[in-house]
């Protein structure tokens, strides 16, 4: 079982932000499986849900920069953080391309930072989901709501998400995971996107 960590900000107010695209990308594949799962297992700062297919969902339900309350709270109660996969925004990378990395710096993101450190490794692996090109002043940038042309794009990443997801179920372990996911021709829209919605409760 591989457990899926989005991370993003809670509430209303945060749901259509650029820091919460992980959350955003989660929400959407679940909205196109009719998916809403009833809470496997709640934790002071989370909550797990199954998903089916291999896999599952820790949603913390702090702020981004308190994300890794969550993830230590898991894997006090037995779950490996070395199946735990993060799904975040990247403000280095172009809006619509994604890149899996198995370990790596935070890069300046607070929710990757708070993960390290209440897990005690950088050792996590996670999707990166581009935002960019980011504008500065940057907190506004990554709270802002996604314009018009940027949903767009959102709708042409469903495709290629999904194919992550599958191929993440998959996989027995993720060592050569990023040779199929992180080629640019893995990100290029396939067929129409299906926009939808699903909040986690």
């Amino acid at each position: 079982m591989w457990t899926l960590v989005p991370l993003g900000n809670p509430g209303p107010d945060y749901q259509d932000t650029r820091h919460n695209l992980g959350r955003l990308m989660l929400q959407r594949w679940m909205a196109d499986r009719n998916l809403a799962p009833a809470p496997a297992k709640r934790f002071p700062s989370g909550t797990l849900y199954p998903l089916g297919e291999g896999l599952q969902a820790l949603v913390p339900s702090t702020y981004m920069n308190l994300s890794g309350q969550a993830c230590a709270q898991a894997a006090a109660a037995g779950l490996y953080p070395r199946r735990m996969v993060l799904l975040y925004d990247d403000k280095d990378l172009p809006l619509g391309t994604g890149r899996f990395r198995l370990d790596g710096s935070a890069g300046g993101h607070n929710g990757l930072a708070s993960v390290f450190e209440h897990l005690g490794t950088q050792e996590i692996a996670r999707l990166r989901l581009g935002i960019g090109p980011f504008e500065r002043p940057l907190a506004d940038f990554v709270l802002g709501h996604w314009t018009e042309a940027e949903w767009d794009r959102i709708d042409a990443l469903d495709a290629p998400f999904a194919r992550f997801l599958a191929l993440l179920a998959g996989a027995e372990d993720l060592g050569a995971l990023g040779n199929r996911v992180n080629p640019a021709a893995f990100w290029e829209p396939v067929g129409d996107g299906d926009a939808g919605s699903q909040t986690f409760r």
